[in-house]
């Protein structure tokens, strides 16, 4: 617009303005939502079609589809449902569900319920209960 190169804010408060009109860089809130990045001179049409390959850089704004390959890095943000796949690396968090199967590792911490089955070992330290 005008010569301009805008950015939609990378804030989420005000990220959320960028697909609304009053908030367009014509419109009279626009600097609420978009960062001017750049000026130009002329325009270059855009392409009928997507590239075959992704960008190098990443955009400031998340994609509204999700990939069909996972990152090499855990996400900031929690997903809206649960994966079927299990993490590459454990969480630093525990979750709040409890999993649907038992888990060969130890917990971190003693549990305050007792099991509702005894174990297939004696321990060597006495129960409080």
């Amino acid at each position: 617009y005008n010569n301009y190169v805008f950015e939609c804010k990378s804030d989420i408060h005000y990220s959320k303005f960028c697909k609304q009109a009053a908030y367009s860089p014509s419109g009279i809130y626009w600097s609420l939502a978009w960062n001017k990045i750049a000026w130009c001179e002329g325009t270059m049409a855009p392409t009928s079609t997507p590239s075959a390959e992704p960008s190098l850089t990443p955009s400031a704004a998340p994609s509204l589809e999700p990939s069909v390959s996972p990152s090499d890095e855990p996400s900031l943000k929690p997903s809206a449902s649960p994966s079927d796949e299990p993490s590459l690396k454990p969480s630093a968090e525990p979750s709040l569900k409890p999993s649907a199967a038992p888990s060969d590792e130890p917990s971190l911490k003693p549990s305050a319920e007792p099991s509702l089955k005894p174990s297939a070992e004696p321990s060597l330290e006495p129960s409080l209960k």
